[in-house]
């Protein structure tokens, strides 16, 4: 089942993968590296790291990570303020340059607050990336075999510092003249994780749009 279009964000549901463990990367359905296996994707540069795991954690500690990852996104939501997101309601424009005002000191502030956290503890380095409800790809300097466990720390925004930890299976790499494009497939991410998710993607690409007309000629 695809994800919905951002589009039909409001209306759309996440849908539970079932992957058995170790071999979940098989029941995807193929296709080529560089196409990911749902229609709403975010794709830019963003902090990341990743390591080998020798086995997934147990159950537990997967839910306990699962929750602090919802923390993390819901945090970002309640943080991610769109003063400009007016549409074209007279009522609403009213007051939309106060707000715009207000926006770029709430941003500021953040952002001070966000590169305090930073200086202390040690954020990976940028990496260009696509990302979905249901896998990452990403640019590695070296191969990765196809099969192998992964911890991904995925830094999702700078102004909370706060990666979220994703499990995944490399499910295919090829490798080219100067790096190794890597795809990985979740493991097992809940419909709260999914919709968590498939907002953030939804809330990327409304700020590209806000930004471009913000930046477009009058």
């Amino acid at each position: 089942m695809e994800t919905a279009s951002a589009a039909n964000y409001a209306t759309s549901m996440g849908v539970k993968l079932k992957f058995a463990p170790l071999i979940w990367f098989e029941q995807i359905a193929m296709s080529t590296l560089t196409e990911p296996t749902s229609s709403l994707t975010f794709t830019g540069c963003l902090p990341l790291a990743w390591r080998e795991l020798s086995a997934l954690p147990d159950d537990a500690e997967l839910r306990t990570i699962e929750q602090s990852n919802l923390t993390v996104l819901h945090t970002l939501f309640a943080l991610d303020i769109h003063a400009g997101d007016y549409s074209d309601d007279p009522s609403a424009l009213t007051n939309a340059s106060e707000l715009k005002r207000l926006d770029f000191k709430v941003g500021l502030l953040l952002e001070m607050i966000g590169q305090l956290f930073a200086r202390q503890q040690a954020i990976p380095s940028e990496h260009a990336l696509t990302l979905t409800v249901k896998d990452l790809i990403w640019q590695a300097a070296t191969a990765l075999p196809v099969g192998a466990l992964l911890r991904l720390d995925l830094y999702c925004n700078l102004s909370y510092p706060r990666p979220l930890i994703l499990y995944a299976q490399v499910a295919d790499t090829v490798a080219s003249e100067s790096d190794y494009p890597i795809k990985a497939a979740f493991y097992r991410p809940s419909t709260a994780l999914q919709e968590a998710l498939e907002r953030y993607i939804f809330l990327q690409h409304r700020r590209f749009i806000a930004n471009r007309r913000g930046n477009s000629p009058r």
